[in-house]
């Protein structure tokens, strides 16, 4: 459906039943935050995404109700789409190749005052006053310019270095990577996987 007609959603269905949701873009980075969280217990996990995400009360009469409500959610933050588990990464091609497999793109909570910048210098959107849809947010996160500082660090970080590029070359990009990582190395793979552990942990409640 186009989203321009019927308007971006502020709820999910579970069940035939209509769940308000909280849409607001803080929201759903903190949600990301609790579902990565790998420290957190499974019911307490549960309670605070649901705290977070909804608008009212939900009452839970069965586990296909709790699976179908975090499949929502997970849709939601997903722009519409679920999120798959990944597939065996591939080998390289290029036996004499050396580069390094991409990290972690971007983090919220640390990569703020780039983001917040970004922002600024491309939309003139101040994140701390802004009043955003998630979808909104990450529409305009996805199509950050280039020239900006933040897409600059992203492409850094997921730079490979291969053995056609020079020397020079080599030095400045592991140079850029070492400036600009990040504490948490792990790949959008292994967050994704991070995902599903959360959701089979909160489905064995």
């Amino acid at each position: 459906m186009n989203k321009f007609i019927e308007g971006l959603p502020s709820s999910i269905d579970v069940n035939g039943r209509k769940i308000a949701i909280n849409t607001d873009f803080r929201v759903w980075i903190k949600y990301e935050e609790l579902m990565l969280d790998e420290d957190m217990k499974a019911d307490k996990q549960i309670m605070e995404v649901l705290d977070t995400c909804l608008v009212d009360d939900f009452s839970i009469t069965s586990l296909d109700d709790l699976e179908k409500l975090f499949d929502g959610l997970l849709s939601f933050y997903g722009l519409g789409q679920k999120i798959e588990n990944s597939k065996e990464e591939k080998e390289s091609e290029e036996d004499d190749s050396d580069f390094s497999n991409p990290s972690k793109v971007y983090s919220y909570e640390h990569d703020w005052s780039y983001i917040y910048s970004a922002y600024m210098e491309c939309y003139n959107i101040n994140l701390f006053t802004a009043n955003l849809h998630w979808w909104e947010f990450k529409a305009l996160f996805n199509s950050l310019n280039d020239e900006c500082l933040f897409s600059k660090i992203m492409s850094f970080r997921s730079m490979k270095i291969t053995s056609k590029m020079s020397k020079d070359e080599k030095k400045y990009y592991r140079q850029m990577k070492k400036l600009y990582a990040l504490p948490d190395e792990r790949t959008e793979e292994e967050k994704e996987r991070s995902f599903a552990r959360s959701m089979m942990a909160s489905m064995q409640i």
